[in-house]
């Protein structure tokens, strides 16, 4: 072989070589380098591809599985979808909000008026009490008997107000809760890419129960009998309303 060929063997050869350092490079390389890039495939991914068929029992169509609004899809309906899911103990966050300043100050106003009611109704009756004196074994005078008899029903109707304006606050109090805490939910299922989120109480909470009936909706309360932990985001939730758990 002349000196010329052997130059240019040497050169091929040489080339060779950084070609493969490059590939093998690219190689052992590239899935640390991809790993850098976001949305970039890994070292063993598949794809990427339209969709993927899965054989089912003889004589049918294959299953084809895709990506539709970001969320895998065996079927064009809205419902075959695969969403993700999550649950919260809703009874521990609404005693949490219940029991909040904003809320409490106001049950507390109709208490004092309850209670400064009741006290003003038993000085009146002791009012009367003292002005139609009884004497022993007798019964009131019949003065005595109409002024409590109106004291009464005073009474009765003082009583039904203050039950209907407490009643009425409850329910406002609660749904005033429940909003609170569905933005949290919201709020959280936004930043998680979370589509369902169910309402439950943890299996292993006792019941404190008083009867029957009280352990019975307390049964009914727990909605999920088995769960994977990494779904329940009370925490979260609590977290988000500036609530401890």
């Amino acid at each position: 072989m002349q000196r010329s060929d052997r130059f240019i063997v040497a050169g091929s050869l040489a080339l060779s070589v950084l070609a493969l350092g490059v590939a093998l490079s690219n190689q052992v390389g590239g899935p640390a380098l991809n790993t850098a890039v976001a949305g970039a495939p890994l070292g063993n991914d598949l794809g990427p591809t339209d969709g993927l068929l899965l054989a089912t029992e003889a004589g049918k169509d294959a299953l084809r599985i895709a990506a539709k609004d970001g969320r895998l899809s065996w079927g064009d309906r809205v419902t075959n979808r695969a969403w993700s899911i999550a649950a919260v103990d809703i009874d521990k966050v609404m005693k949490k909000l219940l029991e909040g300043t904003s809320y409490t100050d106001k049950r507390n106003e109709i208490k004092d008026k309850l209670e400064k009611g009741q006290a003003e109704f038993q000085k009146r009756a002791e009012e009367i009490q003292a002005k139609f004196p009884m004497a022993p074994g007798s019964p009131p005078p019949p003065e005595g008997q109409q002024a409590m008899q109106v004291l009464q029903q005073e009474y009765r109707m003082f009583s039904e107000a203050i039950s209907t304006e407490g009643e009425k606050l409850a329910s406002e109090q609660f749904e005033a809760a429940y909003r609170e805490l569905i933005a949290a939910v919201e709020s959280i299922s936004e930043k998680e890419s979370i589509d369902l989120v169910f309402r439950f109480q943890p299996t292993a909470d006792p019941f404190d129960s008083k009867g029957s009936g009280d352990a019975l909706d307390r049964i009914r309360a727990r909605l999920l009998l088995k769960y994977p932990a990494q779904i329940d985001i009370t925490p979260e939730v609590l977290k988000v309303l500036n609530l401890t758990a």
